[in-house]
This record gives structure tokens, C-alpha cells and sequence, in this order.
């Protein structure tokens, strides 16, 4: 398959170091999942050193903080160009995170998740505002879509916001992820065929076709 768009970002998670290594460099941008990821610190450093515009992520579990932090500090120190930190991480964590981020000129993104429901247009701008709070490049929000105005309501944030990437999950929530592009977010996400990482993500060979469909580069 030829380059992918430089808005998708292949989301990378449940695959093993040699499978990483085959697709990586035909990747424009990719997330490395490393809480999806079973590998060594040493495998890790390598995917790091192989693509100059990754996305170290660590979602964490509600007692896994500070691996996340030495995590995405290690990912930092390997040249990963972005990380990922979850907005109910302790704010003292994100702004150790930040800090070291700043010093090596990683972009920070600033994400908020929320696997039930899509909240109201004031929370939503709520979470923003205060992800703008600790100077993120980038706030990501996704939510899960239960109905068509669900979708409709996470859209209009790009008519009052920049430097934003919000979609919707889960199948209603699907449309969200094309439109996001075109609507001012700087990419959207994609995943491995047949390891998505995320409820609604198209993986990237469909999405491809579908945005080179829409609007060729």
C-alpha cells in the first residue's frame, strides 16, 4: 500500500516487535500504545528510533500513574515527537510530564476520554479550557456516541476552538472520525486490520481510501 495521509495516525497496540517494525515505516504518523504493547524498554527504544513523528501513549489504570509517567518520561528521553497524557492524571504528574516534554520539544496532547456517553456542550468546552490550562499542543477528546446528536454536538467544537482533535466512538460515532480532519483537527486515527484499539476505528487502509476519496492530496 502507498504512504498513508498525513492526517491519519495508525493507532498501534496488541502486535507483536516484528509487526511494528514491518509497518512502521510506511506510516506518515502512528501511536505506540505501549499499555497495548508487550514489549522490553529495549524494543520500545528501538520503534522509537525508527519514525520521527510517533505518539507515545500510556493509558492507565487507576493505580498506574506513576508507571505512566515513567513511561512516557522514558518515551521522551528515546525522541518520541508527541505523548499522550490523560487529563485525570494527577495534575502534578502532568506537569512533571509537560516539563520534561517541553525541555526536549516533545508536543504535548492533552486527551480526555469517555466510553458511555458524550457529555453536554459546557463540559465538553469545560475540558477545553482546561486542558489548555497546562499548555498542550493538542486536546483530544473522544467520546462515545449513543445517538446521531451526540456526534452533531462534538463537531461544533471546531467552530470555537483550534488546535483540537475530537471525534465520537463506537459504530454511531464513526462518521465523526472522517469528518474530524476537515473540520480543522490536525489528523484522526486509524488502527491496525483487526487490532483496533479503540470502539468505531476504521483501520487505516479503509480510512485511507475513504479521505483519498473525499479529498486526494
Amino acid at each position: 500500500m502507498n504512504t498513508v495521509r498525513p492526517d491519519i495516525c495508525v493507532s498501534i497496540g496488541n502486535v507483536d516487535f516484528q509487526v511494528i517494525s514491518t509497518l512502521l515505516p510506511t506510516f506518515s504518523l502512528a501511536e505506540i500504545r505501549m499499555d497495548l504493547l508487550t514489549l522490553s524498554k529495549d524494543e520500545l527504544r528501538q520503534i522509537m528510533a525508527m519514525h520521527k513523528n510517533l505518539i507515545a501513549t500510556y493509558r492507565p489504570k487507576s493505580n498506574e500513574f506513576e508507571l505512566m509517567l515513567n513511561m512516557l518520561n522514558e518515551a521522551i528521553a528515546w525522541g518520541s515527537a508527541w505523548v499522550d497524557i490523560d487529563i485525570e492524571t494527577p495534575t502534578e504528574i502532568i506537569r512533571e510530564i509537560v516539563a520534561k516534554a517541553d525541555t526536549a520539544n516533545c508536543k504535548v496532547i492533552i486527551s480526555y476520554h469517555s466510553y458511555n456517553a458524550t457529555p453536554s456542550t459546557s463540559i465538553l468546552n469545560s475540558i477545553v479550557k482546561k486542558s489548555k490550562a497546562y499548555n498542550a499542543a493538542l486536546t483530544k477528546i473522544a467520546c462515545m456516541a449513543n445517538s446521531p446528536n451526540d456526534c452533531a454536538r462534538m463537531l461544533s467544537l471546531y467552530d470555537n476552538h483550534s488546535n483540537i482533535l475530537a471525534f465520537c466512538m463506537g459504530q454511531v460515532g464513526m462518521i465523526t472520525r472522517i469528518a474530524a480532519p476537515f473540520l480543522g483537527a490536525p489528523f484522526t486515527y486509524a488502527g491496525l486490520q483487526g487490532k483496533q484499539t479503540a470502539p468505531g476505528q476504521l483501520d487505516y487502509f479503509n480510512l485511507n481510501n475513504l479521505l483519498n476519496t473525499i479529498k486526494p492530496l
